[in-house]
């Protein structure tokens, strides 16, 4: 295993892991490290670095094992999907796309790699959907009557701002540390810094900002959880198959049902379930391959 203690200006660029096909370098993990601290506007010193190497060369793994897949299945992203999403990260530094690209060559740091785990990580989500689509089919009628029954009954719903910080779960005793220390961070270093340090969600590097969502599109387990929080207050962790999931409110407001466009709120539901249902089969898949990949690690 690597060494918390190694300095990056010591090291020369070597393969680090081995990974079925893939490999990680010594580059790669000092490019992502300096990423996070640099869009986290994190000091770039040694104990910055040690405190988020490990959960770099994680993602890196992550990240290896979704690319072999990909190109294996000859998946490719959407790139309008990928626009959006460059330009959310660029909107929190009061930026573009550009902007962003500028800031990231400003910082010596690799726009390209940046933009390739990107790429692959909405790629791997076509990967999923392609794969499981059969089973994250919803019955729109019966959203359609959940509405209607809602509306004859209530005239007002509540909307949450949640934040999440989502980690794969190993199924091992590493799993309580791995809770622990996430919580021992959220205390130390805030919310937000430890979703970027932590959480595997796309919403990592937008702090785990999830934005308004209405209390009908919510499973059941959040929103007994978020309907109980107080803003400011972090959940205990969710656990769900592969994952456990911390989910922070924001704020919270009471909207009036004459002021919702239904249909987006229809449109709301049924993205958030279909998202609940491929996160799943998305985590459940990157096990096993990792499980029967040969990671390797060079000292």
């Amino acid at each position: 295993m690597l060494k918390e203690n190694i300095s990056f200006a010591s090291i020369q660029n070597k393969i680090l892991v081995n990974i079925g096909s893939q490999i990680i370098t010594s580059y790669e993990l000092k490019n992502r490290v300096k990423t996070i601290l640099v869009l986290n506007n994190k000091e770039l010193n040694q104990e910055n670095i040690n405190n988020v190497k490990s959960e770099a060369l994680n993602f890196l793994i992550n990240f290896k094992l979704k690319k072999e897949e990909i190109i294996k299945y000859k998946i490719i992203a959407n790139d309008k999907a990928v626009l959006k999403h460059l330009d959310s990260i660029a909107s929190n530094y009061n930026t573009d796309k550009n902007g962003l690209e500028t800031l990231f060559k400003n910082n010596g740091l690799s726009y390209e790699l940046f933009l390739d785990g990107i790429k692959t990580e909405f790629a791997w989500q076509n990967l999923i959907f392609s794969l499981y689509q059969d089973k994250i089919k919803l019955n729109e009628k019966e959203i359609d009557e959940e509405l209607n029954q809602i509306l004859a009954k209530q005239k007002q719903t509540e909307e949450y701002n949640l934040a999440e910080i989502e980690v794969i779960l190993e199924n091992n005793v590493n799993d309580k540390k791995k809770i622990e220390e996430i919580v021992d961070q959220i205390n130390e270093i805030g919310f937000k810094d430890t979703a970027i340090k932590y959480s595997t969600s796309l919403s990592a590097l937008e702090g785990g900002k999830l934005g308004w969502i209405s209390s009908q599109a919510l499973s059941n387990i959040v929103l007994n959880r978020v309907k109980e929080m107080k803003p400011g207050d972090v959940s205990k962790p969710i656990f769900q198959s592969e994952t456990a999931t911390f989910i922070k409110l924001l704020d919270k407001r009471k909207i009036s049902f004459n002021d919702i466009n239904l249909k987006k709120m229809k449109s709301q539901i049924i993205s958030q379930k279909k998202n609940e249902l491929l996160n799943l089969f998305s985590n459940s898949y990157l096990s096993k391959i990792k499980n029967t990949t040969l990671i390797q690690y060079n000292e």
